[in-house]
């Protein structure tokens, strides 16, 4: 009998190596940032994310609309908005990603728990950026969605750090979620 149990020892100790806990947030010692519950989910799908800045906002940011990105692996539609050829030379982001989450972006370097309009969020220098003029704020809508806002400065005039781009980036990712909940009740 005791030679059966250890020869059942290595298949139990493997099954158990391949197990994962499946939740909503990760287990406090996963080392991935931990986001306030968010007050509720929202249907993100169905909205055009260069609609989400009104007139009167993107007024307010100093830019006009540039254009609409197609949808991409990992990620759903956008909308850049741009100030050129003029300083400031910067422009906004908006991606509704309905193909995965605010998890996309851990194991990102400079990532900071913070939150917009009362959603949990992350946020962190562009993917190929160096953080020291953009930031990417992506806000925790529901299960595997995220709204994503970004700001990327690319002129000379202006002093930029990578605080005052996430403060710039967090500005327009209000502004874009007071649209959303408008829309989505």
């Amino acid at each position: 009998m005791t030679r059966r149990w250890l020869a059942l020892l290595p298949a139990v100790t493997l099954c158990a190596a391949c197990t994962s806990a499946v939740g909503g947030a990760p287990a406090p010692d996963s080392g991935d940032p931990q986001l306030p519950p968010r007050p509720r989910a929202l249907q993100v799908d169905q909205i055009d994310p260069c609609g989400v800045l009104t007139t009167t906002q993107v007024k307010s940011l100093g830019v006009t609309r540039y254009g609409a990105s197609k949808t991409q692996e990992g990620q759903g539609p956008g909308c850049d908005w741009i100030h050129s050829p003029s300083e400031p030379i910067e422009h906004y982001t908006v991606g509704i990603n309905t193909r995965g989450g605010v998890e996309q972006v851990f194991g990102q370097p400079q990532l900071e728990v913070t939150t917009v309009m009362g959603f949990g969020a992350i946020q962190a220098p562009a993917l190929y950026g160096t953080g020291k003029q953009d930031c990417v704020v992506n806000i925790d809508v529901a299960p595997s969605q995220a709204v994503q806002v970004g700001y990327f400065y690319n002129g000379t005039t202006v002093p930029m750090t990578h605080e005052i781009a996430c403060r710039t980036a967090h500005r327009a990712a209000a502004l874009a979620m007071q649209t959303i909940l408008a829309r989505t009740g």
